[in-house]
């Protein structure tokens, strides 16, 4: 029992549930094992019924009906559960029917015709929110297969045995084979409405855990038992690290948000452009189709919070891509917006194309940025495995961080315009890194690199359009001692075009040679398709590293 809890426990869906801001799945999950605990006390019971345990079955049915408002799928519980309950004692030959049996059924249709009623008389005309955030059939299948392997790899195939095995000798069903049955059922609702988060099936885990409990123990050899057990613990420490890195994260993003949008409000009242213009905020990596609830929210946040009423717009960088959010919100297609004097680039945690905030940009000014901004990666365990087996762990946690901060840049310059031809004399200057003369070979640290243009030419940056083409990158390039280059690194962008005497601070990763020696590495910007800057530099470039 202990190592099924675990799977409810260490579950990406308990991390996501118990850290939201919302957790009605986590209510709805404590709400169904009340539920449980009635319903496997009172199977103990023979009619008649004393008082105390007429007020067992009772909290148990209203612990159900309660959840139906925090989860509206709740229903598939009642209606799966009873049903297979009702079918068993009639199976079973058994005269006495529960009423709880038939409390259950009676709330189960009341709530569809409710539902239904309501969907009637207040619907919208723009569609539901099922329909909203609905995907193909095989994709929802594959999100639950790797956020939720517990339930798509041991609940459903057990389920599937147990049917086939009460169908041929209805003497075989129990009470938790209608658990199972149950869980089962809420899932294919998910399915069939091709829904999915990292939540959703929280409520499932009650019914499957305390059903799957059921039958090892009472139905199954010890060895049977044994294997499952295996399977379901490797599955724990496979998402396990997963849960982790949602639980930090979500805590991050909610810590974040909360001091963000009061900063930002107060930050608004106080700064007010002339004449009651709108201060434009643009949310860096957010299209405004996809993210319409992340611009609903902000947007709802600040104005909770604003008593002095400020006048803005949120805009987004993305190019709009209509889908079932643009038609549900009545989103119109709008070109690509490009930011002007005054505007605040607002960088966050929900962009659809990430972008992480410059540390130092040349026409940008930092008004606003999170303490905390990374946590660790969101892996699997395998993956983990793997990864320190083949490479450094550390290395991993730098290069694949998840960025949960907020930041906030005030835009003073008009950025340069671009053009794409061939510089002639480039010239720069890095400021001191701070790396240690002795590193270990084969590993990726990340670097934060302060650089000046101190050439007479402007440096094209990557405007996020179109990437091909004679745009100025920052990289490095390690240099043996035979003079030849022994690795050349990644490509960072510049924040904007680096005008003469403009300076930024950029973060890189910097991945080692995997061979040890003596190495000089040099960090240099370079012109795509063109040239590296660093030739072209009489002092002497780089950094003497020996590698280990």
């Amino acid at each position: 029992i202990a190592i099924l809890w675990g799977t409810a426990i260490f579950s990406i869906d308990f991390a996501n549930a118990a850290f939201r801001l919302h957790v009605g799945e986590f209510n709805a999950f404590l709400l169904i094992l009340v539920f449980i605990w009635s319903t496997l006390v009172s199977e103990k019971l023979t009619f008649p019924y004393s008082s105390k345990q007429k007020i067992v079955m009772f909290v148990g049915v209203v612990a159900l009906a309660i959840a139906f408002f925090y989860k509206e799928m709740i229903f598939v519980f009642a209606l799966v559960f009873g049903a297979s309950e009702l079918l068993r004692y009639y199976r079973q030959n058994q005269t006495t029917i529960p009423y709880r049996i038939w409390a259950i059924l009676v709330i189960g249709i009341s709530y569809i015709v409710f539902y239904v009623s309501w969907r009637i008389i207040y619907s919208t005309g723009n569609g539901s929110y099922a329909s909203l955030h609905a995907i193909s059939f095989f994709d929802v299948l594959s999100y639950y297969a790797n956020n939720d392997p517990f339930i798509v790899f041991i609940v459903l195939p057990l389920t599937s045995i147990r049917v086939l095995l009460v169908i041929y000798d209805a003497n075989k069903q129990t009470v938790y084979d209608s658990l199972l049955i149950a869980a089962s059922a809420y899932v294919g609702g998910f399915l069939v409405l091709r829904m999915h988060n990292p939540y959703y099936l929280l409520p499932a885990y009650s019914f499957a855990v305390c059903g799957l409990a059921g039958i090892l123990v009472t139905q199954t050899t010890i060895w049977f038992n044994t294997t499952v057990l295996v399977v379901v613990f490797f599955l724990e420490a496979n998402t396990l690290p997963v849960a982790i890195s949602d639980m930090q994260a979500l805590k991050s993003m909610a810590n974040n948000h909360y001091q963000f949008v009061h900063f930002l409000s107060k930050w608004l009242s106080m700064n007010p452009l002339p004449n009651f213009e709108h201060r434009n905020l643009i949310l860096e990596g957010v299209d405004p189709s996809s993210g319409m609830e992340v611009i609903l929210s902000l947007k709802a946040f600040i104005e909770s919070l604003d008593e002095q009423n400020s006048y803005f717009e949120i805009k987004t960088t993305e190019s709009f891509e209509g889908n079932a959010t643009s038609l549900f919100y009545g989103t119109k297609h709008e070109p690509k917006y490009i930011p002007k004097i005054g505007d605040l680039l607002i960088y966050n945690p929900y962009q659809q194309m990430p972008k992480h905030p410059p540390l130092l940009a040349p026409s940008y000014r930092d008004v606003y940025r999170s303490e905390s901004e990374w946590v660790i990666p969101r892996l699997e365990g395998w993956r983990w495995l793997v990864i320190c087996i083949q490479h450094d762990c550390s290395s991993s946690i730098y290069e694949n961080s998840r960025y949960t901060g907020y930041a906030a840049m005030l835009v003073h310059r008009l950025a340069a315009p671009i053009q794409l031809i061939p510089l002639k004399f480039p010239s720069y200057r890095v400021g001191s890194l701070k790396l240690a003369s002795r590193m270990r070979a084969g590993i990726i640290r990340r670097v934060d690199v302060f650089i000046e243009n101190t050439g007479k030419e402007t440096w094209p940056a990557d405007d996020g359009v179109n990437s091909n083409g004679m745009f100025t990158n920052l990289s490095y390039v390690w240099i043996s001692d035979n003079g030849q280059i022994a690795l050349e690194g990644g490509r960072v962008s510049f924040p904007d075009s680096m005008q003469p005497n403009d300076k930024a601070k950029v973060s890189m990763l910097l991945k080692t040679p995997t061979k040890p020696g003596k190495y000089k590495l040099v960090i240099s910007p370079v012109q795509e398709g063109v040239q590296w800057f660093y030739p072209h530099n009489n002092i002497n470039i780089g950094k003497e590293i020996e590698l280990f």
